[in-house]
């Protein structure tokens, strides 16, 4: 690996990340001996082809090398050091031999069952379970190293092997995860409004619709008893005439209540709209493969 790290030739992208995550030399030697490359389109999803596809995919370790999804997204800076540090680790993962490993997975396994209760990483684990028992520890082995703060002691001192400041890393990964669990709850938010003000507001604008009609035909039955001279005096009239008055009022009052409350309604839907815009810049931003899921 040493060797192979010092005839890598880096570009400035991967230099800056290499600094970025504050390696000891033997992450940084398992980094460039990886030989790590920043593709997009096509050219990534040909590289990472063998990779579980059932989420977004951000980089790969595949055949000693390593392979990261160029994010140009500003609002998801730090998104390429964390994936660059958790291929690292599948390649430290490879290297462990048969004395070391079974010790690691030992320390990953315990610091599983301490906390199995997060739903996203039950999911993961419950993934590679069913589809791909043999990487379990590799994967936990990385995505324990990138994004759990607190580990054992035991643990926290293997990773140290690797990072100098692990914390770093967990950190970047908090701030571009943000993005996403800020735009996801709003949406959450969003459709909730939006299916408990939904048939509030079918049920006014039906029955003002009703109503309308009602009073319509009301208005056309007393304009023509006007014209068939069935009022006999004036204050007939007048009475019959007011009371209609009355109605309308009330009913254009209504009007008023129930446009703003459309409104309201109206401008929820059109940040649920603008939402869906964002939501689908930040899944193009890292969804390399198109049957991959996003958010």
């Amino acid at each position: 690996d040493a060797v192979l790290a010092t005839r890598f030739v880096p570009n400035s992208q991967i230099a800056s990340i290499r600094t970025t995550l504050q390696m000891t030399d033997e992450g940084n030697n398992l980094f460039y001996a990886s030989q790590p490359v920043i593709e997009s389109g096509e050219a990534f999803n040909t590289a990472c082809e063998t990779t579980e596809r059932s989420q977004a995919i951000l980089g790969c370790y595949t055949m000693r090398k390593i392979y990261l999804f160029d994010i140009t997204n500003d609002d998801l800076a730090g998104a390429e050091e964390v994936t660059a540090a958790h291929e690292v680790l599948h390649a430290a993962y490879e290297r462990l031999n048969i004395f070391e490993r079974p010790k690691v997975d030992k320390m990953l396994d315990d610091q599983y069952q301490k906390i199995k209760d997060k739903p996203d990483l039950v999911k993961i684990v419950a993934y590679y379970r069913q589809n791909e028992p043999d990487s379990v520890g590799n994967e936990l082995h990385s995505i324990l190293g990138t994004i759990e703060a607190s580990l054992s002691p035991e643990l926290e001192a293997y990773y140290a092997r690797y990072f100098t400041d692990r914390s770093a890393i967990v950190a970047m990964n908090d701030t571009y995860s943000a993005v996403f669990d800020a735009v996801n709850a709003r949406a959450t938010e969003l459709a909730d409004q939006i299916a408990a003000m939904k048939p509030q507001v079918e049920q006014v604008l039906s029955q003002y619709t009703a109503d309308l009609d009602t009073l319509n035909a009301d208005i056309a039955t007393f304009n023509r008893q006007y014209e068939a001279g069935l009022y006999k005096t004036q204050s007939a009239f007048n009475a019959a005439r007011q009371a209609l008055v009355v109605r309308v009022n009330a009913l254009n009052a209504r009007r008023n209540e129930i446009n703003t409350t459309v409104a309201a309604y109206n401008a929820i839907i059109a940040e649920q709209n603008q939402l869906s815009v964002q939501v689908q810049t930040l899944n193009t931003s890292i969804n390399a493969a198109p049957e991959a899921g996003g958010i």
